[in-house]
């Protein structure tokens, strides 16, 4: 019975939760939560103290013994990417090690985001008023806000930016010590962080006069706050206009009035008004009229991803992490006949190939994203282009993917022309081992589907790929001299064989009149 339960245990600077799952059906069978405030030490750049560490793992060995009492054996253990930040998270994760025979899986800010959309963004394909204008999903955590948006219903795009209530909490204390009006300069500050979203999403943000929504992700306290304010029901959606009356109303609150009448929790009371004002400058930024809340959170999207992978759930989010990229690519000005097309054959390869590579969807993903950004670098310059490609890929937001998974794509792209990680030891040595070989086999296959139209002349529509040892035959499809693309795959392919120990050969098969 407990075979079909899967349980995640996140670790945060806000505590740590439990979640137990039913995969096949998603049912919830417990979920815990534990607060323990790691944020005072985390946002101001000091080693999370000993005794906290400690609280945390005393709270991660409850839940150990609580899935222990299910009979649950499949479960895991992630930790928050600001909780990552900290001076000393090799230290926190050896010690919850050392006490729970666990090793912490770290998600980045852009995994957070895509875990934490999930939920949501399946009930605004099916909800008839949301699918027909533009909502932002807002998740705020302590130290960071992601804005992710869906118009009719899709995924359009997500940016993210490292400001959230501690970081603001802390800034206003010292504001208030300095300035005048320290509320007004607060609001520059936030305003000056948010600029980035303005640029990020001008079509949707600086030139839409419609109204919009804005949903805020696991904000549970202020969700309360708001509840108790307005007298709401759960769950209710508040006009912008309240949440404005709302915010000038409790900017000089007492404490003593958030607790009594708000029933405020005493530790949440710093950033009452850190995340009212920055939530206030969002609803004016997107041009929201209304203001709804989810509790959707990141525990949620991880049993999403759990049920998926044992082919329980048949919904994919992997569309929004290749949307993504192609919005990157766009961005960068990539050529998209050619983009596509080599994408295209990349994945062909892929899939053909697979006797021989026996990766799995994920690699998949890897090598689709990489195809798609293999020449963001031209926007640089052409010179090395691959070099200019593996940086701005390096530096870019991906919901969806690892900070690891970035790194491997950056290296395919980096090795998708000229260059091989053999011939390339002292960049490539820091990787390791397993990594490598990932990259060697996913850069020797888009270094082919390259190879396939390197004029940009967009010969070959069509290919075929058969595994004849020691030999891979890729056949192609067209009318065209093919001479130089010849050439190219010759020269190109060495690498290949190489990585698989075969030799791929190019093929030309007419193709006849219709």
């Amino acid at each position: 019975m407990a075979a079909k339960y899967y349980g995640v245990i996140m670790v945060n600077v806000q505590g740590s939760e439990l979640l137990i799952v039913n995969v096949k059906n998603l049912k919830t069978l417990e979920h815990v939560k534990k607060d323990i405030n790691l944020g005072e030490d985390v946002y101001q750049d000091q080693p999370v103290k000993y005794d906290s560490v400690s609280r945390v793992s005393e709270a991660v060995t409850g839940f150990i013994q609580i899935l222990n009492d299910y009979g649950v054996t499949n479960y895991k253990l992630f930790g928050s990417s600001a909780l990552h930040q900290a001076f000393n998270s090799d230290f926190i994760a050896d010690q919850l090690f050392l006490h729970t025979g666990m090793n912490i899986e770290w998600l980045s800010t852009n995994e957070e985001t895509y875990f934490r959309n999930q939920n949501i963004s399946l009930e605004l394909a099916k909800n008839e008023a949301d699918k027909n204008r533009t909502v932002f999903l807002v998740g705020i955590t302590s130290g960071n806000t992601a804005i992710t948006e869906f118009k009719n219903g899709q995924f359009v795009d997500s940016t993210s930016f490292a400001l959230g209530p501690t970081k603001i909490a802390e800034d206003l204390q010292s504001l208030r010590e300095t300035a005048p009006n320290s509320i007004g300069l607060l609001n520059d500050y936030i305003d000056s962080k948010l600029n980035d979203f303005y640029m990020g999403n001008p079509a949707s943000v600086v030139s839409s006069q419609e109204p919009n929504k804005i949903i805020l992700l696991g904000s549970l306290p202020l969700q309360r706050l708001v509840e108790n304010y307005e007298h709401a029901k759960v769950g209710d959606a508040i006009s912008a206009e309240q949440f404005a009356k709302l915010v000038d109303e409790l900017v000089d609150a007492s404490d003593q009035y958030l607790i009594e009448r708000l029933q405020v929790e005493r530790d949440y009371i710093p950033m009452v008004l850190p995340e009212l004002l920055l939530t206030r400058r969002i609803l004016r930024l997107a041009n929201a009229n209304e203001l709804g809340f989810s509790d959707s959170g990141v525990v949620d999207g991880l049993v999403n991803q759990e049920a998926m992978e044992q082919g329980y759930a048949k919904h994919d989010f992997t569309p929004e992490i290749i949307k993504m990229a192609l919005n990157l690519s766009e961005h960068y000005d990539v050529e998209p006949v050619h983009r596509d097309l080599v994408t295209k054959f990349s994945l062909h390869l892929f899939d053909q190939l697979k006797p021989l590579h026996k990766l799995g969807r994920q690699e998949r993903v890897l090598l689709q994203v990489a195809s798609i950004l293999h020449d963001v670098g031209n926007y640089v310059g052409i010179h090395e282009h691959y070099l200019h490609s593996e940086y701005i890929i390096l530096h870019s937001e991906i919901i969806g993917l690892s900070a690891d998974d970035i790194r491997v794509i950056a290296a395919i792209a980096r090795y998708h022309s000229s260059t091989t990680p053999n011939e390339d030891l002292i960049h490539f040595q820091h990787i390791s081992a397993e990594s490598r070989r990932l990259i060697a086999k996913l850069a020797a296959i888009l270094r082919l589907a390259d190879a396939l139209d390197d004029d940009r002349q967009q010969k070959i529509k069509k290919i075929s790929v058969s595994i004849k040892e020691p030999k891979v035959v890729i056949t192609v499809f067209s009318n065209a001299n093919l001479a130089y693309e010849n050439w190219i795959f010759n020269a190109k392919s060495h690498f290949f064989a190489e990585a698989y120990g075969y030799r791929a050969v190019l093929k030309q098969r007419g193709v006849k009149a219709k």
